[in-house]
């Protein structure tokens, strides 16, 4: 049985016992150099060893014994703990000539003055502005360096950085000092110092930094009050008290949760208080179903009183287990509050998952308040919101006594509250389209076209987001990053992919706008195309060709030698039409998608070839351009972007998953994402005439999506696609929106490699499209 410390009593009282692993380091005098799952790696003086962890608990860092820490970095640079203690080393080497193996150049004597003193407490000052620590301990005074080795005044002031969260410091002198007498030996010069911090704060202080003449120079006669003027006493330590906000959760519509707060167990083992350790090691065994030697690994590098984290177990662990465990003399189980994720696979996508804050991230992370403790949204919603969900970092910044009475308060920021955020998703559609998409690899995208809201984004394959928060193992990590179905890929929104013919509404509506054509306007399909010459002789889908077609039925009935013209000519009068068009209807970068990071898609246009290829632009790009092949990439959302503005008139929507943040305490509305739209450069008329010739795709026989929409509950405009993926397969695509007469949703289904967009995509738009609500 282990005595567990109340969690907030330890923050009051920090000392050695019951110490996080990297206070414990910092209070013992060690440097800390690098940490990870092993352990964490220290130096005390040349000499580095591996620890593990001790028991959890204050974050401390001592500023006037022998054994004050290196934080390893210094906010100001924005390193890691690790990296800043090379970087220190290095620039130490850089800037030190006696670090180069050379004679260090002697000092030109200076005046004992008022003027000089000033000087010389510039050059000191300015050297801890830039964290030239080393440098700062070449000017302290010899009494001053026999209370302290340079290493240790060096760690100190990296120590405190890193325990401060400081990004900057800036320091002001008077314009003069007065001085009575004759030539000073010793002076005390004031100073203003402002500084940055990330976790608490600006804040600034008056101070003093005492010069002593000796040896032709003016010396610093350093105490820690030099650093902050609290530091009276020797044994003060500095110490940051981290706050942060309870994240948020998110909601589908109509509040439907798509998070939840669920506890796990963590079992840990304390060596000192093991009294049986073979019994020990068989009932964890046992229980935890793990290898004994597996066990021992754990816990065997930690101190007696350290705690030893052994394994995870979940909230519906029986509570005979959990008192079992605890019954075991060294065993101890703490209870923990972790995200979760009820809907599991559904949605999972969109909703993403979060984890801890890793080693990599602090690199970037730190500057913003994050810690190794903090936990961060990876992917979805969780990413998309993370400063919503999260809220802002606070922190205390104090000086305080060995024993944690706080001495005084330096700094203080309040947290920022964190939100919920409420999404359009119908999780009741959601799932039903879900069940419609099975197990085809690819997406259904449902959207609201009057406002861009989104209502479904079904994904397949698609993986438990409770895998990241428990703890996924590397085999299960493994299989779902080595499949190469990608189920880790929201296919949704960055899935890139060409569209096939359901890019033909864009070629026409560049015709109808700059091309001088008509829906009436007329062209030959005998099923071969030789437009570009011989040599580059194209087929139409129908092999026996259309005949004389129409504009219009060429959209009806897809036929592909309609758009290669279309696409050769526009490419004569401007080879920039289609690619602009293509543009005006927000293909080709994000959409500015509000809840989702989507991905841009790809148009290709003569300037884009020639910075990327470094080619130049032929006509036989605009054909296959014309027909949605080619260099064209494009997401489900942003095709269903396109049909969304066809059927409502022309309005490009943002798409707008995320709706509303709401304050946890009010429920009052902290945020709203307001509905935004362009309008795509395509007449009315033209536009309804699109409409028509899209909803006569599923209502005449010569349709292409005829035979799927037979008997459907509504009338469905929409156009098949069959595009072309490099592998034997082709990508089957369906857009379309509903009831055409009035529409309101738009439905795009892909599936990824599915063969003809009419036999696989249309048949699972028709489903979707019927369980609406109308």
């Amino acid at each position: 049985m282990v005595n567990n410390r109340n969690k907030d009593d330890q923050n009051k009282q920090p000392g050695r016992e019951g110490l996080s692993r990297r206070a414990f380091l910092r209070a013992g005098g060690m440097v800390i150099v690098a940490s990870g799952a092993g352990g964490i790696l220290v130096a005390c003086g040349d000499e580095a060893s591996s620890v593990t962890n001790p028991s959890p608990g204050a974050n401390i860092v001592p500023v006037a014994d022998a054994g004050s820490p290196a934080a390893g970095s210094t906010q100001a640079a924005g390193l890691t703990r690790a990296a800043a203690i090379t970087a220190a080393a290095t620039t130490k080497a850089a800037i030190d000539p006696g670090m180069g193996g050379g004679p260090t150049p002697t000092p030109t004597p200076v005046v004992a003055s008022a003027a000089t003193a000033l000087e010389a407490a510039g050059r000191f000052l300015k050297l801890w502005e830039d964290s030239r620590f080393d440098d700062m301990y070449g000017m302290l005074s010899i009494s001053a360096k026999a209370t302290i080795a340079q290493e240790k005044f060096t760690s100190r002031y990296k120590a405190i950085t890193d325990e401060a969260t400081l990004t900057k410091v800036t320091t002001t002198l008077p314009t003069s000092l007065s001085v009575s007498g004759g030539a000073p030996t010793s002076l005390e010069v004031p100073f203003h110092a402002d500084f940055k911090t990330v976790r608490a704060g600006d804040f600034s202080q008056d101070n003093k930094v005492r010069l002593h003449f000796e040896d032709g120079q003016w010396k610093v006669e350093w105490s820690p009050a030099a650093i902050f003027k609290e530091l009276t006493d020797s044994t003060y330590l500095v110490h940051m008290y981290l706050s942060s906000s309870t994240r948020g959760s998110i909601f589908a519509a109509n509040k439907f949760p798509l998070t939840a707060t669920d506890i796990q167990y963590e079992v840990y083992v304390v060596p000192g208080q093991i009294e049986n350790e073979q019994q020990l090691l068989l009932t964890l065994s046992q229980t935890l179903q793990m290898d004994q030697n597996k066990i021992k690994d754990l816990y065997k590098d930690g101190q007696p009183d350290w705690r030893m984290p052994i394994k995870k177990l979940p909230s519906s662990t029986p509570e005979s287990v959990i008192n079992g465990l605890r019954d075991l003399a060294g065993v101890g189980v703490d209870e923990q509050g972790i995200r979760s994720y009820p809907q599991h696979q559904s949605a999972s996508h969109t909703v993403g998952y979060i984890n801890k804050v890793s080693a990599d991230d602090l690199k970037t992370l730190a500057a913003k308040g994050y810690t190794e403790d903090d936990i961060i949204g990876r992917t979805g919603v969780e990413a998309w919101a993370e400063g919503t969900l999260a809220g802002g970092f606070g922190g205390k910044l104090t000086v305080i006594s060995p024993d944690g009475q706080t001495k005084s308060t330096l700094a203080e920021k309040k947290v920022t509250p964190s939100s919920h955020m409420l999404l359009s998703l119908n999780m009741d559609l959601q799932k039903r389209v879900e069940g419609i998409l099975g197990d085809n690899v690819g997406s259904i995208v449902v959207m609201d076209v009057t406002n861009g809201a989104v209502l479904a984004l079904a994904n397949f394959p698609t993986y438990d987001p409770n895998l990241f928060v428990t703890g996924i193992t590397q085999e299960q990590f493994n299989s779902l990053n080595n499949d190469p179905r990608k189920p880790f890929q929201n296919r949704a929104v960055n899935a890139q992919l060409p569209t096939g013919s359901t890019f033909k509404v864009i070629t026409a509506s560049a015709a109808l706008e700059r091309g001088g054509f008509n829906m009436q306007s007329t062209f030959t399909c005998t099923g071969r195309w030789t437009g570009l010459g011989e040599a580059f002789a194209k087929s139409c889908w129908l092999k026996t060709g259309h005949g004389k077609i129409s504009l219009f039925e060429g959209i009806v009935q897809s036929c592909d030698v309609v758009f290669y013209e279309l696409g050769k000519k526009l490419d004569e009068i401007d080879p920039n039409i289609l690619p602009d068009m293509a543009k005006a209807y927000g293909l080709g970068v994000p959409s500015g998608m509000q809840g989702l990071y989507d991905s841009p898609g790809q148009v290709p246009s003569p300037k884009w070839k020639s910075e990327t290829l470094n080619q130049p632009w032929v006509r036989g790009d605009a054909v296959n351009l014309a027909i949605g092949q080619g260099y064209f990439l494009a997401s489900p959302m942003q095709l269903a972007l396109v049909y969304a503005a066809i059927a409502n008139g022309g309005q490009v929507h943002v798409p707008r998953l995320a709706e509303q943040a709401i304050d946890p305490q009010t429920n009052g509305i902290s945020r709203a994402f307001p509905v935004q739209t362009r309008t795509v450069p395509v007449g009315a008329n033209n536009l309804a005439q699109i409409r028509q010739a899209l909803t006569n795709v599923t209502q005449v026989s010569q349709g292409t999506a005829r035979a799927s929409f037979i008997g459907s509950r509504v009338v469905v405009a929409g156009k098949t696609g069959t595009a072309e993926s490099g592998q034997e397969a082709p990508h089957a695509w369906f857009a379309c929106f509903a009831p055409a007469n009035k529409p309101r949703y738009v439905v795009v289904a892909v599936v990824e490699h599915g063969g003809e967009g009419s036999a696989a995509a249309a048949p699972l738009a028709r489903k979707v499209t019927d369980i609406l609500p109308y």
